[in-house]
């Protein structure tokens, strides 16, 4: 009879320890991230030859001359970019042979403004010059055939590719056709144009006009075959400029041909620098990034296995209860935006962003389900790319 007693008071007791372990499961809280694009920041953007500033003389005459021309919709990036495209691939009409190095930009629109042209290269510079001081990130990108080392004219393209923040990733803007182009709906940067087109993909590409009789219209299959076999001339090697240690140099990614070389059209060249990597040409700009750092200290699998009372890895969860983490941090904030002016955040269900002043903040989670939006914001009130964290307390 006792062993019987004995055997149904080990059993309730089990049945009771096991009833507290469930009730005190229930009420450990953990922190779970459900999604986050809040990853490491590409540093590349430092050495891009940008103006230092918003503020200075040049650029401020430059941005008053276009805007007392053309009024670019600010309501996407890509409208922007659409309007100053169509209002640039128009200023004059193409001439190759024209490379004034020593002209500004507006000096080369003055000079349109009574009758000069010029080459792919001005449209080019104007037109990222024209991005730069509207407060929006461009490079001046050339790609080259096979014969750029010791070959003659012809031998390269100048085209763009603008920063989208709304996108997150470079587009290829091809200013002296007026052109943007699109595989599948989606806008493209020239490497993924180049192996479109290496891929036979080719039919996937649409070609979007921007000028002032076809404003956002898809080229016909004749212009577009047009524009498709004279571009296919430069799939060797993509270049664009770079400063490094105050030096001007340029960056090299191969395409169709691997080999290196060190002139220019039989001449001298900038310092080159290969890449072997196409995400080394297409580095992330303009984004933002959180750091947290708990306010609270708790235990950690040192301090909670140092006493001799976990034996097993039931005791380590019954000690890990009593030190569970609590959401409560200090978030720093970083990125890698030029001409930066301050952060914009969202927490939860606010409406509007709210300018954050500094680059650190308190954020404590609440019980539940947390949203957190983070932007920067720059001179000229460009915001970057938003990085959003969705992140569960419960």
């Amino acid at each position: 009879m006792k062993e019987i007693l004995s055997r149904l008071l080990l059993a309730l007791i089990t049945l009771l320890y096991m009833h507290v372990q469930e009730l005190q499961a229930q009420h450990e809280k953990h922190i779970i991230i459900d999604s986050s694009n809040n990853t490491i920041l590409d540093e590349a953007y430092f050495y891009l030859p940008l103006p230092i500033s918003q503020k200075k003389k040049e650029i401020q005459t430059l941005r008053e001359y276009v805007l007392e021309r053309v009024k670019p919709r600010t309501s996407s990036d890509i409208d922007a970019f659409a309007d100053i495209l169509s209002w640039v691939h128009t200023r004059w009409k193409h001439d190759g042979s024209m490379s004034p190095n020593t002209m500004s930009s507006i000096e080369i629109l003055q000079a349109a403004e009574s009758g000069r042209s010029f080459s792919c290269i001005e449209y080019s510079r104007v037109f990222t010059d024209i991005l730069h001081s509207l407060g929006y990130i461009c490079r001046i990108i050339g790609v080259t055939n096979a014969d750029i080392a010791y070959g003659g004219m012809g031998v390269s393209h100048t085209l763009c590719e603008a920063w989208s923040s709304d996108l997150n990733k470079w587009i290829m803007i091809d200013p002296q056709f007026g052109y943007l182009l699109q595989k599948k709906g989606e806008y493209i940067n020239y490497y993924e144009l180049y192996q479109a087109l290496t891929s036979k993909s080719q039919h996937q590409i649409d070609i979007i006009a921007h000028e002032e009789t076809a404003l956002g219209k898809k080229v016909n299959d004749r212009l577009k075959e047009t524009y498709i076999d004279f571009i296919k001339r430069y799939n060797a090697y993509l270049m664009f400029d770079m400063k490094i240690n105050a030096k001007d140099v340029m960056y090299v990614l191969p395409l169709s041909m691997k080999g290196q070389f060190l002139t220019s059209q039989g001449g001298n060249s900038k310092p080159l620098i290969f890449l072997t990597d196409e995400k080394d040409a297409y580095f992330n700009v303009n984004r933002s990034h959180l750091l947290f750092d708990f306010n609270i200290p708790s235990g950690d699998v040192a301090s909670i296995v140092a006493g001799d009372s976990v034996k097993s890895q039931e005791d380590f969860h019954e000690q890990m209860s009593n030190h569970l983490a609590i959401p409560d941090f200090t978030v720093y904030l970083t990125n890698n935006s030029p001409w930066f002016s301050h952060y914009e955040m969202k927490l939860n269900s606010e409406d509007s962003w709210k300018k954050i002043t500094g680059s650190s903040l308190q954020v404590l989670l609440r019980d539940g389900k947390n949203m957190i939006q983070l932007r920067s914001v720059n001179q000229t009130g460009r915001t970057g790319v938003i990085t959003t964290m969705h992140i569960r307390y419960q």
